[in-house]
């Protein structure tokens, strides 16, 4: 049996989605497909990046594909979740996957309410404390949907 294909999507440059996909990867490895995508094209900020690395996990430096770009590849996913920030309003993303012709369905869609690492304001420790708020709170919602879909997430250092 496959492994579940997961896309993790949100707005601008993806720092969300990212940390989504390497915590789905490294909690689930071999047993989820997962990726990201983002709908604005660029390089993830210092932030959330430097809160990765404080759990030893570099975040590889190409930027997510865009939504865009999936669709255009006509990728199929059996789970698309979006990652934005409900309480500042902002706008979730809406992401159209193609039929999945073999099995007749569509990914199922869920939205994960998380704050924009852009969000994050205050003193350079106060910012840092805020980034690894959203990065816990996001492996939070990644280790209880892995235990959704029954699938016990390992513990390594992240």
């Amino acid at each position: 049996m496959n492994p579940p294909r997961i896309l993790f999507v949100c707005t601008h440059r993806g720092a969300r989605s990212r940390i989504a996909e390497e915590f789905a990867r490294r909690l689930a490895p071999g047993r989820v497909a997962a990726q990201s995508a983002s709908f604005e094209r660029g390089k993830i900020g210092a932030l959330p990046v430097e809160a990765m690395r404080e759990l030893g996990v570099d975040l590889p430096a190409p930027a997510p594909k865009t939504v865009f770009e999936r669709f255009k590849d006509q990728e199929v996913y059996d789970y698309v979740v979006t990652l934005c920030d409900r309480v500042t309003s902002e706008m979730c993303p809406v992401f159209l996957t193609h039929v999945d012709t073999l099995y007749a369905r569509t990914a199922e869609r869920l939205t994960w309410s998380i704050p924009d690492f852009g969000s994050v304001t205050g003193t350079d420790d106060e910012r840092r404390a805020g980034a690894r708020r959203i990065r816990d709170q996001i492996k939070a919602e990644v280790v209880e949907f892995l235990s959704r879909l029954g699938i016990a997430p390992e513990h390594p250092a992240v």
